[in-house]
């Protein structure tokens, strides 16, 4: 069952099974790094484009209802399911 040849089998698949994938994310990255190198688009640049997108809000949906921006209402209280066979009391 644990014999130290079945150890070292599954040490050996484990070992060969990381090192696989560690050699095609690490090419993966690398060849996203060349091309972004090659377009010439920096981290910044990446990062500066991504708060643009966040800080730009769409516009409402037309069915959606009017919301004030400076006004909160408070939450309603949840309803809780019924059941029509249950014996318990709220």
């Amino acid at each position: 069952m644990n014999s130290p040849r079945s150890i070292a089998i599954g040490w050996t698949a484990l070992l060969i099974a990381g090192g696989g994938a560690f050699y095609f994310a690490k090419t993966e990255i690398d060849s996203r790094r060349k091309a972004m190198a090659e377009r010439r688009v920096r981290a910044t640049e990446k990062k500066e484009g991504y708060q643009r997108i966040e800080g730009a809000s769409p516009p409402p949906h037309p069915d959606a209802p009017a919301v004030s921006k400076g006004v909160k209402s408070a939450p309603s209280v949840p309803q809780l399911p019924t059941n029509p066979g249950s014996t318990a009391r709220p």
